[in-house]
């Protein structure tokens, strides 16, 4: 039986569980967000759910995002998030007949901790060597879109979709119709897959995905990883409950683990105190 070396102790609601091949970054909630860059109108609030990062509250023109202070593997990963949108509101046009704007995007990038936008860009417009996984509840003609809610994957800060909208997916129930949405995202190193729905079991089919090549993305195996909002004219409360990322591909199947733990395996005692094991280039 291969050596086997286990610590556990408490470490506020941010927690890693690492190997010599990969790591975890779990929040079961936020109430310690000292790992993680909160940027623009972002803040932690206590709603129902507990202490939530909110990306961007139901006013207009709002602009936030949060980001790992530090860099790790996106050559493969999965992640999982759970979201709530709320008090949707402001006016009709751009061909919208509901109101309610402008959604979330998880982002890897390899630029900054403190960067995003606002508006229609969904915070994540302009962000260079980045993908951006969209959660769209706004119909922006200039950008293509297909709908008024839609998944769409997003390339170098770039919203706009293009003719025929490729990589996006309509989905019929609304983001912000005020009810929990889970998602999925997994890339292999070749394939991004992304799944969400509200019931919380990953679904066996994927709703989107594509075909890239991620680290020629980034210019490099690391990201910063994280949210952005933004909103513009409408508005709602963009909240991100928990969250889950291993840093290698892993698709998650099972539910936030529980807080205050920090769990290391495979590391001898000299492996105490890394927080992160990197892969190697």
């Amino acid at each position: 039986m291969k050596n086997l070396f286990t610590l556990s102790f408490l470490f506020g609601s941010f927690f890693y569980i690492a190997n010599s091949q990969a790591a975890v970054i779990s929040y079961s909630d936020f109430t310690d967000v000292s790992n993680l860059s909160v940027n623009g109108d972002a803040a932690t609030t206590n709603t129902s759910d507990g202490t939530v990062l909110r990306l961007t509250k139901n006013q207009t023109y709002q602009s936030g995002s949060i980001f790992s202070n530090t860099t790790v593997n996106a050559a493969d990963f999965s992640t999982f998030f759970t979201f709530r949108i709320t008090e949707p509101g402001g006016t009709l046009f751009d061909g919208n007949t509901v109101s309610g704007a402008d959604g979330l995007v998880f982002v890897a990038q390899s630029v900054s901790s403190s960067i995003g936008g606002a508006g229609a860009g969904i915070g994540y417009s302009g962000i260079n060597h980045s993908i951006g996984i969209e959660f769209d509840t706004w119909h922006n003609s200039a950008n293509n879109d297909p709908n008024s809610n839609h998944i769409g994957i997003d390339i170098n800060g770039n919203v706009n979709h293009g003719a025929g909208s490729p990589h996006t997916v309509g989905v019929n129930t609304r983001f912000d119709d005020g009810n929990l949405w889970y998602a999925w995202v997994d890339y292999n190193g070749t394939t991004l897959e992304i799944r969400a729905n509200q019931t919380g079991a990953r679904p066996v089919n994927a709703l989107l995905s594509q075909n890239l090549n991620l680290v020629n993305i980034l210019g490099q195996n690391d990201a910063y990883i994280g949210f952005t909002s933004g909103t513009g004219a409408d508005y709602g409360n963009h909240d991100i409950i928990n969250w889950e990322y291993r840093d290698s591909f892993n698709p998650i199947y099972n539910s936030i683990p529980e807080p205050s733990s920090l769990v290391l395996l495979g590391l001898g005692l000299t492996g105490f105190g890394f927080l992160r094991k990197k892969k190697k280039a």
